[in-house]
């Protein structure tokens, strides 16, 4: 892209006033509603979501905004971005400091760019095609793990899934070395980092995956479906983040066996 320079440095503006919003509140004052899908969510989530709509609309008036808490925008639209405004509500709304805004950017449905900020930790990724992804500005580069009985696997949540999503989350990581329960989006961002070779997950949205897409690819990894196709904005439910995308077959295999 021409103006990845102009786009990165956008998002980075994106994701200081995200950043800001929530640092502004107190985690002891912040309250929740529970939605009619059953997921929380908080005033702060709205207010972030608003503001970057806002910010959006006046600098890219052509783009299109899919969000997870107001009606999305010119979906269709050549460019358009995607907004989870805090992934992992729940951890928010009760003090516990792995949640994150996630912002990422679609051209023709690919997701080319991505930021996840981390405020609690004061850790941030960004990466995409056209940018490698950097840590808190330091370059990071995807896991070369080929050996899947030697690998570390992040699994979803087994309260969430179907029992035929929880029995392929759980085999995966049974074929691995050892499991990280717990991880969310950060551990997408760790498969980016190469602290994690495998992250599994189900039950997503594309602005669950928009961001870590663009941010695992930036480092040398794979993000793709439990069938092995690539997640796009028409995508959703089942993704799968590899640090090394010569491990595809063989998990795409186990999945599907």
């Amino acid at each position: 892209m021409k103006d990845i320079d102009a786009l990165v440095e956008f998002s980075v503006e994106l994701a200081d006033l995200s950043r800001s919003i929530i640092r502004s509140h107190s985690i002891l004052d912040v309250n929740y509603e529970i939605k009619d899908d059953g997921s929380p969510v908080t005033p702060v989530d709205r207010e972030i979501e608003k503001s970057l709509r806002d910010r959006i609309d006046a600098r890219y008036p052509d783009h299109g905004i899919l969000g997870e808490e107001f009606p999305s925008r010119a979906t269709n639209a050549e460019r358009v971005w995607v907004i989870d405004p805090i992934d992992g509500t729940k951890q928010y709304a009760t003090g516990i400091p792995v949640y994150g805004t996630l912002i990422g950017l679609a051209e023709e449905g690919q997701f080319v760019l991505g930021v996840m900020d981390f405020p609690a930790t004061g850790d941030r990724w960004i990466g995409g095609r056209d940018y490698p992804t950097c840590w808190n500005s330091r370059p990071v580069t995807a896991s070369q793990c080929i050996d899947l009985c030697g690998a570390t696997v992040a699994p979803g949540d087994p309260n969430r899934g179907s029992a035929e999503e929880n029995f392929g989350s759980s085999k995966l990581a049974d074929a691995g070395s050892f499991r990280v329960y717990g991880a969310g989006s950060y551990g997408f961002a760790m498969v980016a980092s190469g602290k994690l070779d495998i992250a599994i997950d189900f039950g997503l949205d594309p602005f669950d995956f928009a961001a870590p897409v663009a941010i695992v690819e930036g480092a040398g990894g794979s993000a793709t479906d439990w069938c092995g196709r690539p997640l796009t904005l028409e995508s959703q439910g089942r993704t799968l983040f590899l640090g090394n995308p010569a491990l595809l077959g063989t998990v795409v295999e186990l999945l599907q066996s």
